[in-house]
């Protein structure tokens, strides 16, 4: 009798884990059932808020049944927003569209439960510069003409910054200050729209932007660029100068990511994966970001972690020399 009901009590083991395992199954064929949320870091009418309101509205194509839902959580420098995802469910139901600045740089201060390698990635999406502009009607014409001003003037110039001190937006202007010898102040904003009506208000000189933001204000005059903080022109403004080409060794881009918590399901992965694929090479889709003034980059997840690995050993070597980390 202990015999046969052992035999029953296996059988049913037998059954129960069969079932769990075509229920988990299940969940990555059915897989998306609700909507799925789109974490930003950023306030809404930045780049990354732009970029993933495109993604919003054509990756369902590419995901059918999906609904994607964009929720805007700035502050922190991204923190706030990435935390928020890391303690999230693995489900594939809460995902983040986040630069690759802000996931490599910030847990360098040692205030995150996460790292760089704490995330799986989806897929880059697309790139961008940084760059400094100033009111159209500041003194400062060129790129020498501004930094000998500063030099002549140590911490009278202010600018804008997306995130904190020591954030990515931050860092070209504080490594320039190294390595020209010149001292500004910077003044930190939850995001770009805040940054740029602070300098049209003319509660700052100048901001450091992407160039996508700037554009629509550089276009009609009310802004002026000064450098160009990239590795690269910028296609649609090749003429702002580069750092590099004047004699700096600095160099920052700023990519944009679709990630998720780590242990996502492998199906879920592949889903997701292959529909970012199939959107970003959309020509419609293409057309959108370049009306946007953003720069389609799609790259995988292995590049994608490759890229955060080396911001994140640069970006230790840098707040080392400005002693913002030990």
């Amino acid at each position: 009798m202990k015999k046969f009901m052992l035999t029953c009590v296996l059988l049913m083991a037998l059954v129960l884990a069969a079932c769990s395992g075509e229920t988990a199954q299940s969940s990555d064929t059915d897989y998306p059932e609700r909507p799925i949320e789109i974490i930003v870091p950023f306030a809404p009418g930045g780049s990354t808020d732009i970029g993933g309101r495109i993604l919003e509205k054509y990756l369902p194509q590419y995901l059918p049944e999906a609904q994607f839902v964009i929720v805007n959580k700035p502050g922190g420098s991204g923190t706030i927003a990435l935390s928020d995802l890391y303690a999230s469910k693995p489900d594939g139901y809460t995902l983040a569209l986040t630069t690759h600045r802000a996931l490599a740089l910030q847990p360098l201060y040692g205030t995150t439960k996460y790292n760089h390698e704490s995330f799986l990635p989806i897929a880059k999406v697309f790139g961008n510069q940084q760059i400094l502009v100033v009111k159209a009607d500041a003194p400062w014409q060129t790129f020498e003409e501004w930094l000998a001003y500063v030099k002549e003037n140590p911490n009278e110039f202010t600018f804008g910054v997306s995130g904190g001190i020591g954030s990515g937006s931050h860092l070209p202007m504080a490594e320039l200050e190294l390595q020209a010898g010149i001292k500004v102040k910077a003044v930190p904003f939850e995001g770009t729209p805040p940054a740029i009506t602070a300098i049209l208000g003319g509660h700052v000189q100048g901001a450091i932007l992407q160039p996508s933001d700037a554009k629509p204000l550089i276009e009609s005059g009310e802004l002026r660029a000064i450098f160009n903080a990239g590795s690269v022109p910028v296609p649609y403004f090749p003429e702002i100068p580069l750092l590099i080409d004047k004699g700096f060794d600095i160099a920052y881009d700023s990519n944009t990511s679709l990630i998720a918590p780590a242990d996502l399901p492998e199906g879920i992965r592949v889903k997701l994966q292959e529909a970012l694929k199939k959107t970003m090479e959309d020509p419609e889709v293409i057309a959108e970001f370049e009306k946007a003034s953003l720069q389609v980059q799609y790259g995988t997840a292995e590049e994608v972690q490759k890229e955060l690995d080396a911001e994140n050993e640069k970006a230790a070597v840098i707040l080392k020399e400005l002693e913002l980390i030990d």
